[in-house]
């Protein structure tokens, strides 16, 4: 992983044990507003054999205060990095782990009480399972968002997996465990020209690389959305056309129909970027020339007819 991109790190704190069982790493970047709710989400849970690794991003707003109160209670270990967005925070802090499984947790989502005892009773069953995904809800203000239909839960294969993310986020980062091996063996979350998306990228990396992972359809984790997530990154270019060596890599130890999934998956997504900037008037060819044709769908053919349109036309379509 590249260290480079960290800048001075400070504020350090003992954890509360020194071998965990999970190693929980929250990235926090001014979220003074939901940040209380969120650890205190995390402090009760019925498992107790975690250490918490909290990542600042250089927070203006109380936030980076917060963990330090928390850190000098021992109920965290705190870093700051000066530079940076999520992803170089919860790769650092997947480096600084002690425990053998890492759980990511965000400053803007919700644990249930047993977000962790349901995790800790799937890997003691499976053993050989090294992804485990809590289903999840999203939440606007105090309304939970219905769901869509997703995996069944137990062991899904490699094909059930990309099946079902080519149809819809199954996989939400605050709800995912992953052996910390693993993890760091595929490099942790990207930093480059895949970063914007860098979340799905990577657990679609994941997907790829393993036959099998554990989904538990009982929710666990809600998450707190907010408008400017979804036009917070619009304006940026789209990922580059480099991404087709991601693809090629990804897609070399899958079966045909697999890597139509992984395809479909990415094509959903660009797809999603490409409507966020539309609706901001701004240009999407970028996008419209990253779609795979194969694994191009009907549903996508009809969103990329409507991306085609003037924007005058698509305006009068919105309405």
């Amino acid at each position: 992983m590249d260290k480079g991109s960290l800048s001075l790190i400070a504020g350090v704190a003992v954890g509360a044990t020194d071998m965990a069982f999970f190693s929980v790493v929250i990235p926090v970047l001014n979220q003074v507003a939901t940040l209380t709710d969120s650890l205190a989400s995390l402090y009760q849970q019925t498992y107790r054999d975690f250490e918490v690794i909290a990542v600042d991003g250089g927070s203006t707003d109380g936030s980076y205060q917060l963990l330090e109160q928390h850190a000098g209670k021992g109920r965290l270990r705190l870093y700051r990095q000066d530079e940076g967005g999520a992803q170089e925070a919860r790769n650092f802090g997947a480096e600084q782990a002690r425990a053998a499984w890492l759980v990511f947790f965000d400053a803007d989502s919700i644990l249930l009480f047993d977000h962790l005892s349901r995790l800790a009773d799937a890997i003691g069953k499976h053993a050989d399972i090294e992804l485990f995904v809590n289903a999840y809800q999203q939440m606007e203000g105090h309304r939970r968002l219905p769901r869509t239909a997703s995996l069944p839960s137990g062991v899904n294969t490699r094909r059930e997996a990309l099946a079902a993310i080519a149809q819809h986020d199954f996989i939400h980062t605050g709800a995912t465990c992953i052996r910390r091996g693993r993890f760091l063996a595929l490099g942790g979350f990207p930093l480059g020209g895949l970063r914007d998306d860098g979340d799905i990228y990577f657990w679609l990396k994941v997907l790829c690389e393993l036959a099998a992972i554990h989904y538990d359809d009982t929710v666990t984790c809600l998450w707190l959305s907010d408008d400017r997530n979804g036009n917070r990154d619009a304006g940026e270019p789209a990922p580059p056309r480099s991404d087709a060596e991601w693809l090629a890599q990804c897609s070399a130890r899958l079966s045909w129909r697999e890597a139509r999934y992984l395809r479909a998956t990415i094509n959903r997504k660009v797809l999603a970027r490409a409507a966020r900037k539309k609706r901001l008037g701004l240009s999407v060819k970028a996008e419209l020339a990253a779609i795979s044709l194969s694994g191009l769908g009907l549903s996508h053919c009809a969103r990329v007819a409507v991306l085609m349109l003037p924007q005058s036309c698509y305006e009068r379509y919105r309405k």
